[in-house]
């Protein structure tokens, strides 16, 4: 019982100290909705990859400050705090990529190239 209160305490304790989680949320949801736009959309993969980067700026900006943020009161250099806003921001755009690539339609398989028919051992000839 006591082990069951004390989780909750902490767990709750984590939530309130998640300086990002109101940022990284909004950016998420962004580009989830960007996903789910391309797909209705049924964009190519070429469009998608060439719009995507381009998408969410304000919020991206906005969840790059918080990281940072939270880094700097960690005590991390500036250049450290840069970098893992950096790698949070390529992770999840690297996951909606992905989600994005997941969900189009697979490409026909193509068929294997022809191949001659074999010739037939009595049709060749030798040379004398």
């Amino acid at each position: 019982m006591i082990s069951a209160v004390l989780t909750l305490l902490l767990a709750a304790a984590a939530a309130q100290s998640d300086t990002t989680r109101t940022a990284r949320e909004a950016y998420t949801a962004c580009l989830r909705g960007y996903v789910q736009r391309s797909l209705d959309a049924r964009m190519s993969a070429a469009d998608f990859a060439a719009a995507f980067p381009q998408q969410c700026t304000a919020q991206e900006t906005a969840f790059r400050s918080a990281v940072i943020a939270r880094e700097n009161a960690l005590r991390a250099t500036r250049a450290n705090a840069e970098q893992a806003a950096t790698d949070e921001i390529d992770e999840a755009k690297l996951n909606f990529r992905e989600r994005f690539e997941m969900a189009q339609p697979a490409a026909p398989a193509t068929p294997p190239p022809a191949t001659p028919p074999p010739t037939p051992a009595a049709a060749t000839t030798t040379p004398q």
